[in-house]
């Protein structure tokens, strides 16, 4: 399977998304991708793939996009422990290795994907528990915003304020069914 044109033909890298690393995690994490590459029969897959860090990733640990040749780490497994972060890039590696391997029509954590984590020395697991005083980078939260809508009941003149203009239903309180918009913040 070929992973597309012919600028994948790099070695592998390691990419930072938007933040600085920690510590250089390139030599380490080369020399175990090109072992499970050559374990696995595909030594040239290390050559086409790249891996980049991402901080925006906060909810999952890497992500994999064989179709790009593609290996998407969270930029603060850069403070892990070698033995963590490397497991989390065989696992991606493996799902690149599989499609090569056996093609797109492949289950992700089937028994491909198995056979190739247990000949790299690890249990195919699909989650793995992040070890404790590593977080996320945080994020910053954006506030939602919204609007404010004022109706008033033609009736008792009860006021009621929503997030969104009322369309349908009325008053509560009177049962009447029309309400007038008199002011939106």
């Amino acid at each position: 399977m070929e992973f597309g044109s012919s600028h994948y033909s790099h070695r592998v890298r390691l990419e930072l998304v938007s933040a600085q690393p920690k510590r250089n995690l390139l030599p380490e994490l080369s020399l175990s991708s090109a072992r499970w590459t050559r374990i696995w029969g595909v030594p040239e897959l290390e050559r086409r793939s790249s891996i980049e860090w991402s901080r925006r990733m906060t909810r999952s640990l890497g992500v994999c996009y064989p179709r790009r040749g593609t290996v998407r780490l969270a930029a603060y497994l850069q403070k892990a422990e070698r033995p963590f972060v490397e497991e989390v890039l065989c696992h991606e590696m493996a799902h690149l290795a599989a499609r090569e391997l056996h093609g797109d029509r492949i289950r992700p954590h089937g028994r491909e994907w198995k056979r190739l984590m247990e000949a790299a020395g690890y249990v195919p697991r699909t989650r793995l528990a992040v070890p404790a005083g590593l977080r996320p980078m945080p994020q910053r939260k954006r506030r939602r915003s919204f609007m404010l809508y004022f109706h008033r009941c033609q009736v008792c003149q009860l006021i009621r304020v929503t997030r969104g203009p009322i369309v349908r239903g009325g008053c509560r309180a009177c049962g009447h069914g029309v309400l007038t918009l008199i002011r939106r913040l």
